[in-house]
C-alpha cells in the first residue's frame, strides 16, 4: 500500500495501480528525481538571462531588467499551475486545440508534480526572452500582461500542438525533441513583436543614437557571467528533454544530447566571432557569447537525433542564422536591445529545419527518402503555425497596450533614468563621486556620460 495521498482527496490512501502518471509523465523514483535535478539547472538559466541582460543595456534600466525577469519566475509559477499546465497537458477529448483540465493542479497525481516543475522551468524560459529585448522603454504594467498572456495562454497552446497527448503536430511528423520552435521560436516571435511595435530605445535627449543598436551594453563581466550560467543551463535544457532516466538508453540519449549541446554551442560561437571579425573587423565577446547561445538553440530540436559532427554543423549554422537577423534587424531600425529575436527566433528556425536534414534514421542526408522530406514540409508548417500564432496574440495584446498608453514608458521618465523613476532604486551608487553639474537628481544621485558631442548614452 501506497503512502502518497491524492491531490483530490488528502486523507486517501491510494493503491499503487492508482498512482499511475498522466501525460508524459513518468514514476520511478530515478525519473522524477531526474527531472526536479535537470528543472532546476534550467531554472538557474533566469539567473543567467538576468545576468546577460543587465550587461547588455545601459545602466540606468538594470533594475527594471531584473526586476522584469524575476517578475517572469513568480508570475509564471502562478499562470502555470493555474491556467499553463492545465491548457498544456490537460485532457480534452472533445477537441485538440487546447488542454481542458488540470487546472491548479487538481486531479493530478503527485508522481506528476516532477513533470509539471520541469515544464514550468520551459515556459519561464519563453517568457523572458522578450524582456531583453523590449528593454529600455516599456512600462512595467505593460509587460507584466504580456507575461501573463504568454505563460498562461500563448506559450501552453504550442506546447498541447507539439508535445502532449493530442498533439496534431507532432502527429503530422514535427519533431521537436528540446523546444527549438516550440520555446525558443514562440519567445522569439514575440519578441520582435514587441520590439516593433514599442520603438526603439531613446528620446531626443537621451540615448540619439541614429541607429539604437549601436547603444552600448554597459557591463561586459555581466554578460560573461550570464552566458556561462546559461550554457550550464542548457545542459539541463537539452539533456533532462529526455524527460526519463529508468535505462542505458534513456542515459545513452541523455549523454548524446549534452554532448550536442557543447559541440554545438562551440561551434555557433566560433564561427559567428570569425564571421564579425572578417565583416567588422573585430573580435566581439558580445556577438561570440550570443553565437554560442544560438548553436545551444539551434540544436535543441535534435540533440538527441543527430551525430556530434551534424551537432557542430547545426550550431555553427545557428551562429550564421544569428549573425545575419541581427545584421538584418540592424539594416531595419528594428531595435533588438539584446539580439534576442537572433539568437532565439533565428536560430530556432533553422535548428528545427535540420533535424530532418542531419537525424541519424530517416533524413536527407542519410536516406533521401520520401518521408524524410514530408517531415521537412511539416517542420517548416510547424514553425510557421509558430510564428503566425505567437505573433497574432501578442501583436493584438502589444497593440491594445499601446493604444491605451501602457506600452511605452514617458520620455520625460527615460530622460531622468528608468530605475529611479519606475522603482525608486539605481542599480550602481556612487559614494563620495562629485557629481557634474549636467547629471539630474532625482532623490538618489546616478551617473551618465557623455558620447559623441550631445548624444547621451546610459553606459558608464
Amino acid at each position: 500500500m501506497a503512502t502518497t495521498m491524492n491531490a483530490v482527496n488528502a486523507t486517501e490512501v491510494l493503491t499503487d495501480e492508482e498512482l499511475v502518471c498522466g501525460v508524459g509523465q513518468v514514476v520511478s523514483f530515478t525519473s522524477q528525481f531526474f527531472l526536479i535535478i535537470m528543472g532546476s539547472l534550467v531554472m538557474f538559466m533566469q539567473a543567467g538571462f538576468a545576468m546577460l541582460e543587465a550587461g547588455s543595456v545601459g545602466s540606468t534600466t538594470v533594475v527594471n531588467i531584473l526586476f522584469k525577469n524575476f517578475a517572469d519566475t513568480l508570475i509564471g509559477a502562478i499562470c502555470w499551475w493555474a491556467l499553463g499546465y492545465a491548457f498544456a497537458y490537460g485532457d480534452n477529448p472533445s477537441y485538440k486545440f487546447i488542454g481542458d483540465s488540470k487546472y491548479f493542479l487538481q486531479h493530478v497525481s503527485l508522481c506528476e508534480y516532477s513533470m509539471w516543475f520541469f515544464q514550468w522551468t520551459f515556459a519561464a524560459t519563453a517568457t523572458t526572452i522578450v524582456s531583453g529585448s523590449m528593454a529600455g522603454r516599456t512600462q512595467l504594467a505593460g509587460y507584466l500582461g504580456y507575461s501573463i498572456l504568454l505563460t498562461a495562454f500563448v506559450y501552453p497552446t504550442i506546447v498541447h500542438w507539439t508535445w502532449s497527448e493530442d498533439a496534431w503536430l507532432a502527429n503530422e511528423g514535427y519533431t521537436d525533441f528540446a523546444g527549438s520552435g516550440i520555446v525558443h521560436v514562440c519567445g522569439g516571435a514575440a519578441a520582435l513583436t514587441g520590439a516593433i511595435i514599442v520603438g526603439p530605445r531613446g528620446t531626443d535627449d537621451f540615448e540619439t543614437y541614429d541607429n539604437k543598436y549601436d547603444i552600448p551594453g554597459h557591463s561586459m563581466p555581466l554578460v560573461s557571467i550570464g552566458t556561462l550560467i546559461l550554457f550550464f543551463g542548457f545542459l539541463g535544457f537539452n539533456g533532462g528533454s529526455v524527460l526519463a532516466m529508468d535505462s542505458v538508453s534513456d542515459a545513452a540519449n541523455m549523454s548524446l544530447a549534452i554532448v550536442n549541446t557543447v559541440i554545438a554551442a562551440a561551434g555557433g560561437g566560433t564561427v559567428t566571432v570569425l564571421i564579425n571579425r572578417l565583416t567588422l573587423k573585430h573580435w566581439s565577446f558580445m556577438m561570440t557569447c550570443n553565437g554560442a547561445i544560438a548553436g545551444m538553440v539551434a540544436i535543441g530540436a535534435g540533440a538527441n537525433a543527430v551525430y556530434p559532427w551534424a551537432g557542430f554543423v547545426i550550431g555553427a549554422i545557428g551562429g550564421i542564422s544569428f549573425f545575419g537577423w541581427s545584421f538584418s534587424l540592424k539594416k531595419l531600425g528594428v531595435d533588438d536591445a539584446i539580439d534576442a529575436v537572433g539568437v532565439h527566433m533565428g536560430a530556432g528556425i533553422w535548428g528545427v529545419i535540420s533535424v530532418p536534414l542531419f537525424r541519424f534514421e530517416d533524413s536527407i542526408f542519410y536516406d533521401n527518402s520520401r518521408s524524410a522530406w514530408d517531415a521537412l514540409g511539416w517542420h517548416v508548417a510547424g514553425v510557421l503555425v509558430i510564428i503566425a500564432w505567437t505573433m497574432g496574440t501578442t501583436g493584438a495584446l502589444f497593440f491594445a497596450l499601446k493604444f491605451t498608453n501602457l506600452l511605452r514608458i514617458e520620455d520625460e521618465v527615460i530622460n531622468k533614468g528608468v530605475d529611479l523613476s519606475e522603482h525608486g532604486e539605481a542599480a550602481y551608487v556612487f559614494v563620495g563621486l562629485k557629481v557634474p553639474d549636467h547629471v539630474k537628481e532625482e532623490g538618489r544621485k546616478y551617473f551618465i556620460t557623455e558620447a559623441k558631442g550631445n548624444q547621451m548614452s546610459s553606459s558608464l
